[in-house]
């Protein structure tokens, strides 16, 4: 039996994987893939377009000439960050502290490891997570029933769509899927003969029971096992090859692999979310290659001459190689004519015009947008505008977070805690509400006119948008302090003021008397 076989959904969705990392990894990886991603003009095709011919000396031009956009890698980079804006919550029991910060081989915290969740999630819209138990260390027993492992813990190793070649699940009657079956490939370069690599075909097989058979969780043991061969040919299934793994003498009856989506947690795969970035970033592509192409041909006009040449003596031209630009000459015979003839420029402004539309379409759809206006926007403004187009990112925070908790809780199981007490609580806070007086002064408004809302409240919002460093009762003794010391200030002015004017209004008129008549009126006696 070959483990070379691939899932259906594996086939149909392979293209659009492999697409969207070829244009995440950038401009270098693209064009070394050439006519994959920019195919070759007819003309380039009919000169020959294998190495060595004109028409792929034709070619390297034009793909050297040819601007690739970032868009997926801004995109992606730019939504990771957003999505981690904030840390995530997370919650373990006491035996998995320790995995907080060392959750996989390469020593990833668990926060580490949640934002590859998500960078595979936009990029793929899909990732796998494994838990799996360490090698035993030297000199200690294997990894089996009765050994002493218990100073090991479970790490988590992550799986990009591509590694995910098969699956199958058991559904029962109640529409309960149970994984009985995954396939992962973990091929790759390894070193051999000190400085010598060597690509190594490799599988890992997770099954649940019996091969044959899908079996519902809880019913059957969770089987492991790797196969690999050097010489790259078809690997065979050998069921002497897997084995349980066990903790403390603890067997899974559950495979412990989470499939993570864009949306579930399913393991029928979503569709990459920046999918349709991606393409629009090689429409993009293939437009810049044709347009830089046109400008190019349009600057390499083609000498025409009507009537023979002659050399500067008067004789016939014998020379083929004609000579143009500043100190040549051309002698034509009489009647002769010669000039410049080359690609017409009509159509490069509506190429220009639809490359530009393009990128519009684009850096809309890669989020550049969301940061444009915030300088000026009210925080409610761009809250509301970030919630309209961060729908999608709740989903992916929601689902990523839902992954991690529950290949925790499995590495609890292992371990003997308690699996409820496992809980990864997402950033669902993806940009930064601007905070400015127009706001403050309408939530004080608000409170005025009989909204619940308390100066603490306020105080609170204040200090998580970074206005205020100290806490509410600080706050209120700093004011307090700065109120009594106005009044001092106050009252020294007026003192200064009073002892300067001899007790005189300012201006040096006297200070008036209430009782005395007006200046235009007689006394009353009179």
């Amino acid at each position: 039996m070959p483990l070379d076989s691939t899932h259906p959904q594996f086939d149909s969705n392979i293209t659009d994987w492999t697409t969207q990392r070829d244009l995440y990894g950038g401009e270098t990886l693209v064009k070394s893939k050439e006519q994959q991603y920019l195919p070759a003009t007819p003309g380039m095709l009919i000169d020959g377009i294998k190495k060595g011919e004109i028409g792929y000396a034709v070619y390297e031009g034009y793909i050297k000439r040819a601007v690739f956009p970032d868009y997926v890698k801004d995109g992606v980079d730019t939504l990771v960050g957003m999505l981690h804006y904030k840390p995530p919550v997370i919650e373990l029991p006491e035996q998995l502290e320790d995995m907080r910060e060392d959750a996989t081989l390469t020593g990833e915290t668990l926060e580490d490891l949640l934002r590859r969740v998500n960078y595979e999630q936009l990029l793929t819209g899909r990732v796998g997570l494994l838990a799996d138990l360490p090698s035993a260390p030297v000199g200690t027993p294997a990894l089996d029933k009765g050994a002493d492992n218990t100073q090991l813990l479970p790490y988590i190793e992550t799986y990009v769509a591509e590694s995910v070649r098969n699956w199958d699940e058991a559904v029962n009657a109640e529409g309960y899927r149970a994984l009985n079956l995954v396939v992962l490939d973990e091929s790759g370069y390894r070193r051999t003969n000190n400085f010598d690599w060597e690509l190594e075909k490799r599988y890992r097989v997770l099954q649940l029971g019996n091969l044959d058979a899908n079996e519902p969780e809880g019913t059957a043991v969770y089987l492991a096992g790797t196969f690999n061969d050097k010489n790259n040919a078809s690997i065979e299934y050998n069921a002497s090859n897997m084995v349980s793994p066990t903790y403390r003498g603890t067997e899974l009856q559950e495979i412990p692999f989470v499939f993570v989506n864009t949306r579930d947690l399913l393991s029928t795969p979503d569709v990459a979310p920046l999918l349709g970035l991606g393409r629009l970033s090689l429409a993009i592509y293939r437009g810049e290659a044709d347009y830089r192409q046109a400008l190019f041909m349009q600057g390499q006009d083609t000498l025409v001459v009507m009537g023979g040449t002659r050399n500067p003596d008067g004789t016939t031209g014998e020379d083929d190689a004609i000579r143009t630009g500043a100190g040549s000459r051309i002698d034509v015979d009489q009647g002769g004519d010669a000039k410049f003839i080359g690609v017409s420029s009509l159509g490069l402004s509506e190429m220009r015009s639809a490359i530009e539309n393009d990128r519009k379409r684009a850096e809309a759809r890669a989020g550049q947008l969301i940061n444009a206006k915030s300088a000026v926007e009210s925080g409610e403004a761009l809250k509301t505008r970030l919630t309209a187009q961060t729908a999608t990112l709740n989903q992916i925070a929601l689902s990523g977070a839902q992954g991690l908790e529950n290949i925790l809780r499995v590495c609890a199981t292992w371990v003997g805690a308690d699996p409820d007490k496992v809980k990864v609580t997402p950033n669902m806070e993806f940009g930064e509400m601007v905070l400015n007086p127009a706001d403050l002064t309408a939530l004080m408004q608000a409170r005025m006119n009989g909204a619940p809302l308390s100066k603490k409240s306020i105080h609170d919002l204040m200090a998580s948008k970074r206005l205020t460093s100290l806490d509410y009762e600080d706050e209120l003794e700093l004011i307090a302090q700065e109120d009594e010391e106005a009044l001092k200030q106050t009252a020294a002015k007026v003192k200064l003021l009073a002892e300067a004017t001899g007790g005189q209004r300012p201006g040096g008129r006297e200070p008036v008397d209430k009782n005395a008549p007006p200046a235009n009126k007689p006394p009353a006696d009179e």
